[in-house]
């Protein structure tokens, strides 16, 4: 992922051959000046665990060739958070990739609670009469339940009683399967079209194809963290529907029952929901492995 990332500062980026990036590397420059982001890399403790963590932006030289008979011109805009553990342990996360942001603009808040991330995506700017207007709201994140989502202080406390998922597959062969939840840890699995234990399968590997109905008592730890992260997202505020308006995309619907019967339910077609709905995504895609299904 590293192998060729060059540290680079945000008003370095010259992207001027690719006609999508343009625009927005424009508002980038103004909003780190804006912000005084003058640096390529940044230090906290965005976990509070003790150990220096970085916040890096760079360029990844990815793009091969550069425009016309040049080479010089930036590749990428990256921006990964690498969070740093005991025995010298990294892991990258890559805020772009949450974000699905071209170019994006992180500014560290030193709070007297924790550190946060507040984002800044340059496609919720435009510039009048040269001057540069924000459209939409800056999004604080926190490293939280293994990643970066939206910062939720007020932290409402419900009494979730089950929580359903369903992935509906689509025509490029993406996993179909439901999973339930209860208040009691009992999970229900029923996995039906593409749900391979080998990750890195071949259409030779059909009997990993996991197929069927099961059931198990969720660990305590994926339990926590499952109805944990949905009560601390303020569930029943989210939007009802997200789509990225692509054709072929997967979707995916949570199902979310609480407080004597209520019902909050989350269509998600193109899995483009808020950061914090990504990560419960991500959360039930690992339950069809990490759980001992029978």
């Amino acid at each position: 992922m590293f192998k060729d990332f060059e540290l680079k500062e945000i008003n370095s980026f010259d992207r001027n051959c690719k006609s999508d990036s343009t625009d927005r590397d424009i508002l980038s420059k103004k909003i780190a000046d804006s912000l005084e982001i003058d640096m390529s890399y940044y230090k906290s403790d965005f976990d509070n665990n003790g150990f220096t963590d970085l916040l890096i932006i760079g360029d990844r030289h990815n793009c091969g060739k550069g425009c016309k008979d040049s080479d010089w011109i930036s590749c990428d805009f990256s921006v990964f958070a690498l969070m740093s553990f005991q025995s010298d342990s990294i892991k990258p996360i890559d805020l772009n990739s949450i974000s699905k942001s071209l170019s994006l603009v992180p500014n560290i808040i030193e709070s007297n609670r924790y550190p946060f991330i507040e984002l800044y995506k340059p496609e919720d700017y435009v510039i009048e009469n040269g001057e540069l207007k924000k459209i939409s709201r800056i999004i604080p994140v926190i490293y939280k339940y293994g990643t970066f989502i939206e910062q939720n202080d007020k932290n409402k406390k419900y009494d979730i009683e089950n929580i359903e998922f369903i992935a509906q597959g689509c025509v490029a062969g993406c996993p179909e399967f439901n999973i339930s939840v209860d208040k009691n840890k009992n999970g229900k699995f029923n996995a039906i079209n593409y749900n391979w234990f080998d990750k890195d399968f071949s259409h030779d590997l059909e009997p990993n194809d996991i197929s069927g109905e099961f059931k198990t008592q969720v660990s305590d730890k994926h339990f926590n963290e499952l109805y944990g992260i949905i009560s601390y997202l303020d569930f029943p505020n989210l939007a009802n529907q997200y789509s990225s308006g692509a054709m072929h995309s997967s979707s995916v619907t949570v199902k979310i029952t609480y407080d004597n019967g209520k019902i909050k339910t989350i269509n998600d077609n193109g899995l483009i929901g808020t950061y914090g709905l990504k990560r419960v995504y991500e959360m039930f895609y690992e339950l069809r492995f990490n759980q001992n299904w029978k």
